[in-house]
């Protein structure tokens, strides 16, 4: 072999050798973006289910609130004391629970989910309309007053709904954008 040859092969090689590491640098700065969103992604999906669950325990407490409400209204000034004692005690616990829905809101507000926040304190709202209405003192409620709860309860179940279907496509972006692709 001539000092020429040599000396090719060499260039070759060293080529080789400084493309190969190019390639890797390069190609670990483009994965390291991608996985820093890829994290920031799951860091945000576990705090909207935070939220969800914050949610979903108001609103097991807001069932079993406005199970008893419903009885009440129909029972009147004859329901047992003992009812209006649940009920009283639900009335607590509904209240109580309002420390997890401010948490939830406050949560979306830090994720910039300004419009869930909005929706999830329209939620609230409606239910603190019902449990201003309904107190176990009351005696009777007025056909107005009964209309009026039966309307909060509905509004309730559908601003849950929405709230949830909006959650639900911030949590899982990928629906959403795959939606409005095929579109």
């Amino acid at each position: 072999m001539t000092i020429e040859l040599i000396d090719s092969l060499v260039k070759i090689l060293i080529g080789v050798v400084v493309s190969g590491a190019l390639y890797l640098i390069i190609s670990k700065k483009k994965d390291k973006p991608f996985n820093l969103g890829l994290t920031e992604l799951n860091a945000k999906r576990e705090q909207l289910e935070y939220v969800a669950r914050k949610v979903g325990n108001v609103h097991y407490i807001y069932q079993q609130y406005i199970a008893l409400v419903i009885e009440f209204t129909r029972y009147g000034k004859s329901w047992p004391q003992a009812r209006r004692d649940e009920l009283n005690k639900m009335t607590r616990e509904l209240v109580e629970a309002f420390v997890q829905l401010t948490d939830a809101e406050s949560t979306l507000l830090l994720l910039g989910e300004k419009k869930l926040e909005r929706a999830l304190r329209s939620y609230g709202a409606k239910i603190v309309s019902i449990r201003r209405l309904v107190y176990s003192e009351r005696v009777s409620f007025t056909g107005e007053e009964l209309v009026q709860i039966e309307e909060s309860k509905k509004d309730i179940a559908q601003l849950k709904e929405t709230f949830f279907d909006t959650l639900s496509d911030r949590y899982n972006p990928r629906k959403t954008l795959k939606f409005a692709t095929n579109n």
